[in-house]
């Protein structure tokens, strides 16, 4: 999932990477015999009250060559099959949506609460399907998440925000095609910025073990993280890891808590050794981009491989 730019146009970019395996062309991308969807589980694990902030993942307007049918992928808030419960007994689970748009709305979570997605299956043909769906979670200790974030620093994201972020059930969704999604995703998004400590766990078969749990740290500390994009690190490792970064940009500060470039001239490393040059804002500041050493920093299962549950967890603000 190479691509991090603004909460407000986050795209399933994971959900439209076709995973390693095949289908038979014509034939909807289904359940396989006694298998189950995929689900997800956010808990709070912070000990306060906190605003789950929910930004779901948009189709591309034409499926790809090799696909001549997207399935079906669950994109508002008001579908009825996006219904999650609570661990809170008689709490019900509603995500209040931005005004004027369907796809971004924020939950208040009790401190200890888990709330819980559980797909639902409907037929097609003559298996069963499951709506595919790509979350993008961040967490604020207000109700001002969609409140001036556009993935920059400001008066109100001081350090912008970083996202836990999951795709499921693309490969199971009743798609048509070789080239259709077909691989459940995971990732944490620090390329914006960090301003919490989350972590997303993954088991079961067909994820790899190298990247199953996810964890972020402060700003500086995350090249290298299994499972989590660096900040301005937006191809995770290598000579164009920070091509495309979201800022800093005349429009766009860096996070006040950016890695500064050090030494004279100014340098940066991997933690590995590898050396890079630094970005340099538009007021000449020279920042290190968290580059990683190797391409670990998104977690993608095998081919239509689906089941179990998905765990995102806030821990923490970060500063």
């Amino acid at each position: 999932m190479p691509y991090r730019y603004l909460h407000v146009s986050l795209l399933a970019i994971a959900a439209m990477l076709p995973g390693l395996g095949s289908a038979q062309s014509g034939t909807p991308n289904s359940l396989k015999s006694g298998a189950s969807a995929t689900g997800v589980a956010v808990t709070n694990t912070s000990g306060k009250t906190v605003y789950a902030n929910l930004v779901l993942g948009q189709p591309p307007v034409t499926p790809p060559a090799g696909c001549s049918s997207l399935g079906t992928q669950i994109v508002s808030l008001t579908d009825a099959r996006l219904a999650f419960t609570s661990s809170v007994a008689g709490k019900a689970v509603s995500f209040t949506p931005v005004t004027g748009v369907s796809d971004k709305g924020s939950y208040a979570m009790a401190a200890g609460e888990t709330i819980t997605y559980t797909p639902q299956t409907f037929a097609c043909g003559s298996a069963q399907c499951s709506a595919a769906v790509t979350f993008n979670f961040f967490f604020t200790p207000s109700d001002d998440g969609f409140s001036n974030n556009n993935g920059c620093s400001n008066s109100v994201f001081p350090n912008a925000t970083n996202l836990a972020e999951a795709s499921i059930n693309f490969g199971v969704n009743g798609s048509v095609g070789t080239s259709c999604a077909n691989a459940d995703d995971t990732d944490i998004s620090a390329v914006n910025g960090v301003n919490a400590i989350l972590k997303v766990a993954t088991s079961g078969a067909g994820w790899p073990a190298a990247t199953s749990t996810a964890q972020n740290g402060l700003l500086g500390s995350n090249a290298n993280k299994p499972g989590v994009f660096g900040w301005a690190a937006t191809n995770c490792s290598g000579s164009q890891a920070n091509a495309g970064y979201p800022n800093p940009s005349a429009a766009c500060a860096a996070p006040k808590k950016a890695p500064l470039a050090k030494g004279n001239p100014a340098g940066c490393k991997t933690p590995g050794g590898s050396s890079y040059a630094p970005i340099v804002a538009p007021d000449g500041t020279q920042y290190c981009d968290e580059r990683s050493d190797a391409g670990t920093c998104n977690n993608q299962r095998d081919a239509y491989v689906t089941g179990g549950t998905i765990q995102i967890t806030y821990v923490k603000q970060a500063y």
